[in-house]
């Protein structure tokens, strides 16, 4: 898993306009988020975990043990349970925020980090 921890610095992404609006980002956020690139640090320290994200002046740092549900704020501030699992080289975050799930799965990929998030609301398939 030593793979995942370093410094990551956006690159691209498909379809964030319609995962910001089904995660439920106000759309002040959204524009900060469309004029910012985020940056992204993955570090590990025994059987710790920290996973800091920057935003423009938004910043989110996130410290968990594998396995064990924490409490976390998003870069929205809203209240989320979270649980990050390992598979192999791959780490896939789970987010509750009342019934909205995102689940974030993270790998590298020919030495960038591929980071997919997927949003699943009352309703949705």
């Amino acid at each position: 898993m030593a793979s995942l921890v370093g410094k990551w610095s956006f690159v691209s992404s498909d379809n964030m306009e319609q995962y910001m609006e089904a995660s439920g980002v106000p759309e002040n956020l959204r524009e900060i988020a469309r004029k910012n690139q985020p940056n992204m640090e993955i570090s590990n320290s025994g059987d710790s975990w920290t996973i800091k994200t920057v935003v423009g002046e938004k910043v989110k740092d996130s410290t968990f043990k594998i396995g064990e549900e924490f409490d976390s704020v998003s870069l929205t501030g809203q209240p989320l349970k979270c649980t990050v699992a390992l598979n192999g080289e791959e780490m896939t975050e789970t987010q509750k925020a009342g019934d909205i799930v995102v689940t974030i799965t993270r790998k590298v990929e020919n030495g960038q980090l591929l980071s997919v998030s997927r949003t699943a609301t009352p309703g949705s398939v």
